[in-house]
């Protein structure tokens, strides 16, 4: 009953943390509140128009309407009114085709200088079609706006918090008797614990993973599977996980809008990877040397290591486990590009920057790796993997091969070259190099720290 209270407080904190984060996200993006102007021109009664990065999210949209007539001679004049229509990409397909209106939002007979508001209803492109209902030739220039929050977003961010403080204040209220009944058996045994963290680690890693019995293949994989749950469990610790989550979903929710086309809307997969870079060092490096230095520090290691169980198992099982998770987690987050983004799920660039991502993240958790196991001291790994990470980023161009953000960008313009068809002077060389120098750097970091926490390193 215990275990299930817990479980049940911890779904409910990380959904509460989940959701304040994409709120959060959602009230930096409302302050983009983009403007421009769309040219109504040439002769006609009629003008359909593209409505640009604005119907990217579903917001409030404002648009300011400046036409006027042109007569036979070039003469400006005002004209009366005009008929406005927004259609979706299948409404203004329909149109072009066939002239027939499937509109998701009019007004008619607006005044030529008026200001109309309406409400974008979901995401994908939107065209503005405008109509003089006596045939009068227009022309002129609309001036829109995007504002407010975008309402898929806020829902979202809404029901994951009443949904987490729901099931948070009712795991707390059911399990609330029970609790005291087991905070009544600690107290009472409370002067049986000499060191109550030293106990409760050992009772609860220790004692299972020097329990596994049979041959010497089972057991390898019964205690690298035991370790791996230890090191899982302590992720999901209150803060770890809640942490990484704020993170990741930030650095997703923020950057900003660069390609106004859905045709190419993969492009903005390129915006914010800085941020992500940063996101990357922190978040990993902090999470590794916690998990390698930290343990040594902490005299963990030394306590694992005391029983029947191999230095090679608890240096795979901490990798596995929290590259597992920081994978995982980003994956699950960045997928939302698709929907922010109105990709399609099959959409090669959106893997592509996977890939490119993943590659850095485990350079750097490698390095974070590689530098706790040498160091032994949680707080100069962390500030040492951070300044080299930082000063590489730093002194180096942004365009070379030396730094995330050249490496990204170099690669990423190959593979829209190579899916796309797009014109670019990214020589295949440069980029198949860039990536396996990186890789191949990676992974001889990870040799080394796996046969230095082996074979040479002295736990103290």
């Amino acid at each position: 009953m215990k275990n299930k209270s817990r479980l049940l407080t911890t779904i409910g904190l990380l959904l509460l943390v989940i959701g304040s984060s994409f709120l959060a996200g959602t009230i930096y993006r409302s302050t983009w509140n983009s403007s421009g102007m769309i040219g109504v021109g040439g002769l006609g009664s009629e003008g359909l128009s593209f409505t640009g990065p604005y119907s990217l999210s579903p917001r409030n949209y404002a648009i300011a309407l400046n036409l006027t007539y042109y007569d036979a001679f070039l003469n400006l004049e005002p004209i009366s009114s005009v008929d406005f229509y927004l259609l979706d990409s299948k409404g203004g397909e329909l149109w072009l085709s066939e002239e027939v209106i499937e509109s998701v939002w009019f007004a008619k007979e607006v005044s030529p200088t008026d200001t109309l508001h309406m409400k974008i209803p979901y995401r994908g492109d939107y065209f503005l079609l405008l109509i003089t209902p006596d045939g009068s030739n227009m022309a002129g220039f609309l001036y829109p706006k995007l504002y407010g929050y975008e309402s898929d977003l806020l829902w979202f961010s809404v029901i994951l918090l009443v949904v987490g403080l729901v099931i948070t204040v009712v795991s707390k209220i059911m399990f609330q008797n029970k609790i005291k009944q087991s905070a009544t058996i600690v107290g009472l045994k409370k002067d049986d614990n000499v060191d109550g963290g030293a106990v409760l680690l050992s009772k609860k890693v220790t004692s299972d993973v020097s329990s596994v019995k049979g041959v010497s293949g089972s057991r390898f994989v019964g205690q690298l599977r035991k370790l791996l749950v230890w090191e899982l469990e302590e992720c999901f610790a209150f803060p770890m996980l809640e942490v990484i989550l704020v993170g990741v979903v930030l650095t997703v929710l923020t950057p900003a809008i660069i390609e106004v086309s859905s045709a190419f809307s993969y492009n903005n997969l390129l915006s914010g990877i800085q941020t992500i870079f940063l996101f990357l060092i922190f978040i990993a490096g902090v999470l590794f040397c916690h998990s390698y230095a930290g343990g040594i520090s902490r005299g963990e290691t030394k306590m694992i290591l005391s029983y029947p169980v191999q230095r090679s198992k608890l240096f795979l099982a901490k990798f596995i486990a929290l590259f597992a998770v920081l994978s995982a987690v980003y994956i699950g987050v960045f997928a939302l590009q698709i929907s922010l983004l109105a990709l399609n799920p099959f959409e090669p660039m959106f893997y592509a920057s996977l890939l490119l991502v993943f590659l850095q993240l485990f350079l750097v958790c490698t390095i974070s790796t590689m530098l706790s196991v040498v160091t032994k001291n949680e707080v100069l790994s962390i500030l040492a993997s951070a300044l080299l990470l930082f000063g590489i980023e730093s002194i180096a161009s942004n365009e070379g091969l030396v730094t995330f953000t050249g490496r990204f960008t170099m690669g990423f313009a190959f593979f829209d070259q190579h899916f796309h068809s797009e014109l670019s002077l990214m020589p295949m060389f440069d980029v198949l190099v860039s990536i396996f120098v990186v890789l191949g750097v990676s992974v001889l970091l990870f040799i080394f720290s796996y046969v230095y926490f082996t074979r040479k390193m002295e736990i103290d």
